[in-house]
Order: structure tokens, then C-alpha cells, then sequence
């Protein structure tokens, strides 16, 4: 995914280090395989350790950069390398304008207008009208501010429809067949990205992360003129379409109007997720299911509401498997009396648990957390920055960092926590460790002055196809009084993690929200709980 031709040199040393790294057993390096391997698995069927492994190369056309053979897991898992060095951005993928005509349909006017934008139209053979009309056109091509009005508007309005599919062949690859360096032919469609930042130490310079994040990641900002003078095309964040304009050799400019695609390995990552720490099953395999599935995070909430309604259900028809959860958050024996209900959306609880004949006794809630077994992370909180301020009551310094932290800016960039100054940094954690504790609370609990707040969490270990066969069971469903869970995050103290975010505690972290296909929302932050770290931390307590 690196420049293959001037970064060549770069993108085979980072490639030849991810094959040291799994060669000697990397752990976070075969977590992610085995995690892959798993993904591509079908539901509940049984996986195998990771085992011996065998690296093969394929040709340095490829969008592959590594493929690794897993006999235990009975799988090949295919690599893509992308590494950031001193450079701002990285060469993805370079082609004539026509190639995109045969290989996504793009159309006819689309083509034209690439071909305006790349000069393989050249202004001397294309209408003066095509243009507005102080456009610079000496130079022999059009950047985005030179086209008139309506092919300017014409242009962003296609590449919007195309570019799902444009930057997913980039990216991840055709599935066209390639032979490697054994011989052998494997489909050449990326299925991890590793990304590898030559700024940070050995021991934090390598993230994997699951493809369809880091698209997702990339999608989560709009088409729009690139700024520098509105010259290229920002294709979405940390994406950039523009003219090569370069050469193979001195003198020649053949390849000079080709269009091409370049990422920004850093601003992509500080978007994407980390695959240690989320998501890690959902793997799309083909195009079309990129094209075609919603978002995971969209499933999850889906399959969180159904978890509430069923287990709702299941109490009020007095489930013998839901039982003890009336008994341990009631302190009763049996059912009695007690009822559950949906609160109103303003209110914390996902469940309500209420006695029927007497509606005006104490009601204890239930936050309920739905999570994979192998998934890292899920949503706990969101909302704007002005919000968390306001109930906070941060100190204006500390609510400035956190706005721009989570703010895209105009030129699609933003400061994370560990870029902003030694003095800011220094404000944020403090104020967090401060107050960790009602931070905490008013996470995963409510708002201290709330008169329906969640006194208990309940993780429910979902499987695909048969969880609400398991609605109840005590091997899935985790019920801790919410005072224990809130001890737990706050026994380890607020910093800023490695990639620019906050650890506000155990199991809890601070991320700018993303996604939401670049709307305002997207600069919210929100907070996102680990329930395997917690449920760890208390078994062990």
C-alpha cells in the first residue's frame, strides 16, 4: 500500500519487520491472525491455536503485502502494510482515468471531468466554458477551484456515489488471483492492516486494525475540495484524489495525467480502531459486503435494543432462567410482585426493574452492556464536548483541549491528547484524575442529580444465531452491583494512551466518536467500556 515505485524501499523494510515480528511470535501480532483467522470462521465453529505459520510474498503490485498460512486455524490470512514515516502521505493507488470506466463503471461524465481534473483533457482541447473564469490554465490541467461552478459541484456530487467502492478496491484490493513467491496463486484481497508508525518506540509502533474500520474511518468525512487553494480532492479523511503529475524518469511524461490516490497513514489511524481492542469478528470478505452491510456499530446497538425487549419479556412472563436477577437486584425471593419496563430515553437504565404493586417504591436500573466474547470494546456514553462541560463542570482550559481533540478542523485535521501542549495535557488528566470518580458514575451510572439511575451493569456475552436461547443464563449474562463495576474502573488512574486518546480508567477510555458520515455528530466524544477487562478485574478481585 506504500508508494510502490519511490517508497518501495520503506514499504519493504516495514513488511520484512512484521515478518520478524510474527516469525518470533509477536503476541499482539498473533492475536490479531488468530482474531482474522476467527472472522472468517463460521459462527461457534471451533478455532485451534495459532501455531506455525508460513509467510509468503506476493508480487509488489499487489494490495497484499504479506500472506500468512495458518494450517492449525486452516486459513490464510492476507496482510497489508501501511507505514508512516516523516512524509505526509502515501501512495495507494495511481491509474489512468479510463481504467475506473471498465473496472466500477464510472460514467461518462464522471470520466470527463477526472480527465479535465487530471489534464489528460487538456484545456487547449476542451471548452473555454468548461472552466471558470479566472482559471490559471497555463500549467495544462485544472485544479478543483478552476472548473466552473456546475462541473465543480458535478464532479463532488459523483465521486460521492463512486467512492465507497473506489476506496475499498484501493485499499483492500479486486480478489484477483496472485501468484507469490511459493508458486502458489491466493486472492489478492486485504483482510489486515498493519499499520507501522517509524516515530513511535518498538514496542508501540505497530496497530492492526480490521479493514472495514479503517474504511469506515475514512468515509466518516465528506467529498469536498482539498484546501492548500482548493487544488485536490479530499476523498474522505485522510484521503486524497489528485493529478500524479510525476515521472518515472527525467524527461519523460507519459504517466504525468494519471489519477491517483494517497493516504495519510497517521490521520487514518487516529480514526480507525484498534483491533486488540474492538470488533475484532466482524471481517467483511468481499466487496459486496462492504457495499452492502450497515454499519457493526449500527448492528450492535440493533442487537443491544433486542437483548432489552427480550430480556423485558422473558421477566414479565416469568422466565425461570431470569429469575435470580429479580432476587439479587431486589433482594426478594422469587418474582413476587416485580415487573420490568423500557425507560424513557432521557433515563439511564436500560431496565427497569419495578414492584406492580407499588409503583412508587424505589425502582433499581439496569445498564446492560451486549458484547461478543473476543470483542474488546462497546459504547458506555456519548455526546458534544459542550455537554460533558456543562455536567462536568470542566474548567474552560480543559474543555478547550477536549474540543479540539474531538473537532475535525475545515483542512480535516484535529489535535490529539498527546500533540497538544505539555500544560494542556497536564490540565486533562489532572482533571480527570480529580474527579475520576463522579466521572466515572456519571458514565456508566447517570447524572448524580438523576432520580432513575443504573445500580447495577449486566454484560450480556452474546453468540450469533442462538443468544436468546442463553437470555438469563448465568454463564452469559454477568449482573455487578454498578458500585463495584465504578471501584474497578477507577483502580487504575487517568492517562493518555498511545494513541492520542484517554484511559479515564480501567476498561473505560475517551475517543472522539467519528463515523456518521462526516455530520456533526462525528465530533462528539464517547466513552467505551471494556467488559472483558472489568469482568476480569472483579473475578480476580
Amino acid at each position: 500500500m506504500d508508494n510502490k515505485e519511490s517508497n518501495a524501499g520503506e514499504g519493504s523494510k516495514a513488511v520484512e519487520i512484521l515478518a520478524k515480528l510474527l516469525r518470533h511470535k509477536d503476541p499482539e501480532a498473533l492475536d490479531a491472525i488468530e482474531q482474522t483467522a476467527l472472522g472468517k470462521k463460521q459462527p461457534m465453529s471451533p478455532i485451534a491455536e495459532v501455531g506455525e505459520l508460513h509467510l509468503t510474498k506476493p508480487p509488489t503490485t499487489s494490495k497484499t503485502d504479506l500472506f500468512v498460512d495458518c494450517p492449525n486455524l486452516g486459513c490464510t490470512v492476507a496482510i497489508a502494510v501501511v507505514s508512516a514515516g516523516s512524509g505526509g502521505g502515501n501512495q495507494i493507488e495511481r491509474r489512468k482515468v479510463d481504467f475506473y470506466r471498465e473496472d466500477q463503471g464510472f460514467s461518462e461524465r464522471l470520466i470527463h471531468l477526472l480527465k479535465l481534473f487530471t489534464g489528460t483533457i487538456p484545456p487547449s482541447r476542451a471548452s473555454r466554458e468548461e472552466y471558470c473564469e479566472d482559471a490559471d490554465l497555463e500549467k495544462g490541467y485544472a485544479y478543483i477551484r478552476d472548473l466552473n461552478p456546475a462541473n465543480k459541484a458535478a464532479l463532488m456530487r459523483e465521486l460521492r456515489v463512486v467512492r465507497k467502492v473506489m476506496l475499498d478496491k484501493a485499499l483492500l484490493g479486486r480478489g484477483n488471483l496472485v501468484r507469490c513467491d511459493d508458486r502458489k496463486c491466493r486472492p489478492d484481497r486485504v483482510e489486515l492492516i498493519a499499520f507501522y508508525d517509524k516515530r513511535k518506540s518498538r514496542g508501540e509502533a505497530w496497530t492492526y486494525c480490521n479493514p472495514d474500520e479503517v474504511l469506515g474511518a475514512i468515509l466518516s468525512s465528506d467529498v469536498k475540495p482539498a484546501d492548500r487553494g482548493g487544488r485536490q480532492i479530499q476523498l474522505g479523511y485522510g484521503m486524497t484524489l489528485k493529478r500524479y503529475g510525476g515521472s518515472l524518469r527525467k524527461g519523460d511524461d507519459s504517466i504525468r495525467d494519471l489519477l491517483q490516490l494517497q493516504i495519510q497513514p497517521r490521520k487514518v489511524l487516529n480514526e480507525s480502531t484498534n483491533w486488540s481492542e474492538f470488533n475484532r469478528l466482524w471481517i467483511s470478505e468481499t466487496a459486496d459486503t462492504v457495499k452492502e452491510a450497515p454499519s457493526k456499530q449500527s448492528e450492535a446497538a440493533a442487537r443491544g435494543l433486542k437483548a432489552e425487549t427480550t430480556l423485558i419479556d422473558r421477566i414479565n412472563q416469568r422466565d425461570s432462567a431470569c429469575e435470580w436477577i429479580v432476587e439479587e437486584t431486589c433482594d426478594t425471593r422469587g418474582y413476587g410482585d416485580f415487573m420490568a419496563r423500557k425507560p424513557n430515553n432521557r433515563e439511564k437504565p436500560d431496565v427497569v426493574i419495578f414492584n406492580g404493586s407499588n409503583p412508587h417504591a424505589k425502582s433499581p436500573g439496569i445498564s446492560l452492556k451486549t458484547f461478543k466474547p473476543k470483542v474488546g470494546f462497546g459504547q458506555a456514553n456519548r455526546g458534544t464536548v459542550d455537554t460533558y462541560a456543562r455536567d462536568l463542570k470542566m474548567p474552560a482550559n480543559v474543555a478547550d483541549t477536549l474540543r479540539a481533540f474531538a473537532t475535525v478542523t475545515d483542512d480535516q485535521d484535529r489535535t490529539l491528547l498527546d500533540e497538544a501542549p505539555t500544560e494542556e495535557q497536564l490540565a486533562v488528566v489532572g482533571f480527570f484524575t480529580q474527579f475520576q470518580r463522579q466521572i466515572v458514575a456519571h458514565v456508566l451510572s447517570g447524572k448524580s442529580d438523576a432520580v432513575l439511575k443504573a445500580d447495577w451493569m449486566m454484560f450480556h456475552e452474546a453468540e450469533e444465531g442462538n443468544w436468546e436461547e442463553n437470555v438469563g443464563s448465568k454463564k452469559h449474562w454477568h449482573l455487578y452491583p454498578m458500585v463495584k463495576v465504578i471501584d474497578c474502573c477507577c483502580s487504575l488512574k487517568p492517562r493518555i494512551s498511545k494513541k492520542g486518546s484517554l484511559d479515564v480508567g480501567l476498561g473505560l477510555t475517551l475517543q472522539r466518536k467519528g463515523g456518521d458520515s462526516g455530520r456533526s455528530t462525528a465530533n462528539d466524544l464517547q466513552f467505551k467500556i471494556s467488559p472483558k477487562k472489568i469482568m476480569k478485574a472483579l473475578e480476580a478481585s
